[in-house]
């Protein structure tokens, strides 16, 4: 199977001018990339005429984990033109399971209906392959589910065995093509372990050559420690290659800090470590609504958690608790997704909207949500600096990602927030007036590919598998808001995926051909 792409304005990912040519596939790889190209009688031509031809957009931070098994088709992912994500970040990865975390990974995904019957990355592996993604896949191994795996959720310091069967899993996952380890340092259990825990596991890492990915400890008011951790950590293990995940600076009284932040990593860099980072184009994040809660339940994992809240009495403690937040604070946070018993309704209001329409008190409504579903309730919260998320992102060290799951085009699965279906138009009209195009294209494409091992994507050149977009820069845009996330982005004419169509707005027939990627 082939076809040739002709007359489009190319830009290759590399960040070099982009110019008009042709490209010609055969099979799943670009057979070459030039002016004047031709094909055998039997190729399809696509007329690229006034269309932009870039490589297909890596998605740095995604959560697609399950999420690609319940929607494989990859609707909110492709339409924007993503043809690989990279999975497995905040420490959460789908592997390796055992009968310390099963349980838990199972009602943490139940919503997608999808059993974890794998124990390993290979036997992951397997199901992604069966499921036929419309995109590729590689992953990280989660320092969360490791650590999990070997002793639960549970805070507790390891003991000399338990620290070795955490990094032999780690070393197995590794060796099975794990595309590096991630950390989720705000979120249990990832959150009771130390400085000394991380390092000893990026001294197994180092040996392979892959990044460090972090959810900082802190993305606000300790922000400066957070990364000085992860710095020190990745110095005293020989780790070499340090990745920080939806860097930002959270709050509003930490806004300032960025500068402080920058310099950190200069010094790093200076020293002779990678730091690469990643960001998504809006002000609001998005996580577990059970982030909400104040000491001492943050030290409880959502499973645990929602059997606590279970108790009337502990149902009016945990209010009482949230009662004491300033009115403000339920101004700033949105519902974004539940199963709790008639809230989708106000899917995309702020608590203090919901409040006003059922009235009640937000922290009953909020403490009622986490007692039906403290596992899968999902929160948008706002507190970045329009500002920041723009300097951010046009830092040269810093690519583009979702940090959202892969979704159907409609709510079958749940509303994502809008950066589902919209990060990279709006990644692109952010930067439209800061960067060049063809850099902004780099950092969606060559960019993580270079930070994630991914030899032969990311790049417009002869040998590389054909992860093609094909759109309007005129019309790239995302409609998609929180009150309708599901909006596809607008101007994206083709996506093709391993040299097989898997996207086209025309709704034309199109294939799953995406892969599950190991690295070797």
């Amino acid at each position: 199977m082939s076809f040739l792409i002709k007359n489009a304005f190319i830009i290759d990912g590399t960040g070099t001018p982009g110019s008009i040519g042709d490209v010609l596939v055969e099979g799943e790889r670009i057979k070459a990339a030039g002016s004047h190209l031709h094909a055998d009688k039997t190729a399809e031509v696509v007329d690229g005429k006034d269309l932009m031809l870039c490589p297909g957009f890596i998605d740095a931070h995604s959560h697609s984990d399950i999420s690609i098994l319940a929607a494989p088709e990859a609707y909110g992912k492709i339409s924007q033109g993503v043809t690989t994500e990279i999975v497995g970040n905040c420490g959460l990865s789908a592997f390796p399971v055992s009968r310390n975390n099963r349980e838990h990974l199972q009602e943490l995904y139940r919503n997608y209906d999808v059993e974890i019957s794998w124990s390993s990355l290979n036997e992951y592996g397997a199901e992604i392959h069966r499921c036929n993604p419309a995109v590729n896949i590689l992953a990280l191994c989660g320092h969360n589910t490791l650590r999990a795996a070997v002793t639960g959720y549970e805070q507790r310091e390891l003991s000399g065995r338990q620290q070795a069967a955490i990094l032999a899993l780690l070393d197995d996952s590794l060796r099975d093509g794990a595309a590096g380890l991630s950390s989720g340092l705000l979120y249990v259990p990832g959150k009771f372990s130390n400085t000394e825990e991380l390092q000893r596991m990026l001294g197994v890492l180092a040996g392979f050559e892959r990044p460090y990915t972090t959810h900082l400890r802190s993305e606000g008011n300790l922000l400066i420690e957070a990364i000085e951790e992860a710095v020190s950590a990745c110095a005293g293990s020989g780790q070499r290659q340090l990745h920080i995940s939806h860097l930002k600076t959270a709050g509003e009284k930490n806004w300032g800090k960025l500068d402080a932040a920058l310099a950190v990593i200069r010094r790093a860099a200076a020293a002779g470590s990678s730091v690469t980072a990643d960001c998504y184009p809006y002000i609001e994040a998005m996580t577990q609504l059970s982030m909400i809660l104040p000491d001492p339940y943050d030290n409880m994992d959502d499973v645990a958690f929602q059997k606590f809240i279970a108790d009337e009495q502990n149902f009016m403690t945990v209010c009482n608790r949230l009662a004491e937040y300033p009115p403000r604070r339920w101004q700033t946070v949105r519902l974004v997704n539940t199963v709790a018993d008639g809230m989708n309704a106000f899917a995309g209001k702020t608590f203090e909207q919901i409040a006003a329409a059922m009235q009640n008190r937000p922290e009953i409504i909020c403490a009622e949500i986490l007692k039906a579903d403290a596992a899968g309730a999902m929160a948008a919260f706002q507190g970045m600096s329009p500002e920041n998320v723009k300097r951010i992102a046009s830092l040269p060290f810093t690519a583009c990602g979702t940090d959202e799951s892969a979704r159907p085009e409609d709510y079958s699965l749940g509303r994502s927030h809008p950066r589902g279906f919209g990060s990279f138009p709006v990644f692109f009209a952010l930067l439209k007036d800061v960067l060049p195009l063809e850099e902004i294209i780099r950092k969606c494409t060559s960019l993580p590919a270079a930070v994630f091992g991914l030899k032969e994507r990311g790049r417009i050149v002869s040998g590389a598998y054909a992860d093609l977009v094909l759109f309007d820069i005129r019309r790239f845009s995302s409609p998609a808001d929180f009150a309708s996330p599901h909006k596809p982005a607008q101007g994206i004419r083709t996506v093709w995926v391993n040299g097989r169509m898997g996207y086209s707005a025309n709704k034309s027939a199109c294939g799953r051909s995406g892969k599950f990627i190991t690295l070797d």
